[in-house]
């Protein structure tokens, strides 16, 4: 997933790996612990950036409601709260969301399909979340204090954006979940 001149997440985990984690690769019994444990860091790793990046949109949300407190626009206020509200919360359950446990002998495989799928999916969630901050960028979102109501149609296509975000989010879960297949 190479966006903005970033590197693959999936490169990142396996350019940290260490002597011992390299070890842990060869030895049979070890293989699979390592492989599942890299896809637990990788997984973090995304949602951390993606949680950032709805961070960054709420502060840029934060600003628009605070023009409109100084414009004593308190009409708009209540859906522009809801949405920022809505933000944090989906922020704060990417950030923290469960994560699978790796053990030693868990009777799991991933099959490299099931997980370029997953990959290809991260594709388009993250470049939802990307989509969304532009979105909200101050010179993306401007408030004119002689016209507020002509706020309302952004922050209701901001609104539809956080529930597409919410549903990528929701699929990504069940993808995760997918990937993890009973031997």
């Amino acid at each position: 997933m190479e966006s903005q001149g970033k590197p693959d997440i999936r490169q990142q985990v396996e350019a940290s790996r260490g002597a011992l984690k390299k070890l842990q690769l060869l030895i049979p019994g070890l293989r699979g612990y390592r492989q599942k444990e890299d896809i637990r860091v990788s997984d973090e790793l995304l949602r951390n950036q993606v949680a950032d990046r709805l961070d960054r949109a709420k502060a840029n949300l934060n600003l628009l409601r605070k023009q409109m407190v100084s414009n004593n626009d308190l009409t708009n206020l209540g859906g522009l709260a809801s949405l920022i509200s809505q933000v944090q919360a989906l922020s704060g359950e990417i950030r923290h969301a469960a994560q699978g446990y790796s053990g030693f002998v868990a009777p799991i495989q991933v099959t490299e399909d099931a997980l370029n799928r997953l990959y290809d999916s991260d594709v388009t969630f993250v470049s939802t979340v990307f989509q969304f901050e532009s979105s909200t960028a101050p010179s993306a979102l401007t408030y004119n204090p002689t016209a507020p109501s002509s706020i309302q149609p952004a922050v209701s296509q901001l609104t539809a954006q956080v529930r597409d975000i919410r549903e990528k989010w929701a699929t990504r879960i069940e993808g995760m979940e997918d990937i993890l297949l009973k031997k």
